[in-house]
């Protein structure tokens, strides 16, 4: 455990380098979406459509964190001479892994919090159990997608762009800013693939905000996501390791 609070302590000095770059991917571009939202709507909103849109910025703001980010953070602490500096801290890889994990959640969790009470504070009849426990399913398996995405890609230049355009395709195929019950079917075929779109649903479903299709069908698809993933994982892990530091 005392290993992994060092890889987050050095995981957060780190990001003061690159402080532009998190202002951009944590508030900026979500922010944007959520705000020409509010505008084509010209502020008559209810509370339903309010909540659904900021559950929405919540979600996207997660998905730009992880993806944009973490995924490239790992991608590049597989280069060797990252590997390298982290074996100074006697550091496994796993931990390496887990400590950028808890790095990232902790710096979305703030907005997580503060929409969360919001929409539980806001509407009626809340199934708050179930919110949290999507709000948790949500969260690991983005962290799931954004470890796949880190160990997949070796080349940390085409994995920069490969990972913006990812996330841009992550947001417009999926209900994050709009009601998905009013598209046709091809294009709500498109949307069901995406796994977002089922966090989507376990979030807002217990908010009595409907998606259009059943809970139990985003519950599915994310376990079978989840354990295909973990796999996955598994495997790049166990054949990743630190460099040994010569003394």
């Amino acid at each position: 455990m005392e290993k992994i609070k060092i890889g987050v302590v050095i995981e957060l000095k780190s990001l003061r380098i690159y402080w532009l770059q998190l202002f951009v991917v944590l508030f900026l571009l979500p922010f944007s979406y959520l705000f020409i939202m509010f505008l084509s709507s010209g502020g008559n909103m209810n509370k339903n459509e309010v909540v659904s849109l900021l559950i929405g910025y919540m979600v996207v703001t997660l998905v730009s964190s992880f993806v944009n980010m973490l995924s490239l953070r790992i991608t590049n602490t597989k280069q060797p001479e990252v590997l390298e500096l982290y074996s100074t801290y006697s550091m496994t890889f796993p931990q390496i892994i887990v400590s950028q994990c808890i790095t990232y959640t902790l710096l979305t969790l703030p907005l997580v919090i503060v929409v969360s009470l919001y929409a539980i504070i806001s509407l009626q009849s809340v199934n708050v159990p179930l919110f949290i426990t999507g709000t948790i399913i949500g969260i690991s398996v983005l962290l799931l997608i954004s470890i796949f995405l880190g160990l997949a890609m070796n080349n940390l230049f085409l994995a920069n762009g490969l990972f913006q355009i990812l996330f841009v395709i992550f947001v417009i195929l999926s209900p994050s800013y709009f009601n998905m019950q009013s598209l046709n079917k091809v294009l709500k075929i498109f949307l069901i693939f995406n796994p977002i779109t089922h966090m989507l649903n376990i979030l807002r479903t217990p908010l009595k905000i409907s998606s259009g299709f059943d809970i139990k069908w985003s519950y599915l698809y994310l376990f079978v996501l989840s354990i295909l993933l973990v796999m996955f994982i598994a495997r790049r892990i166990k054949n990743t390791y630190v460099l040994e530091k010569i003394f």
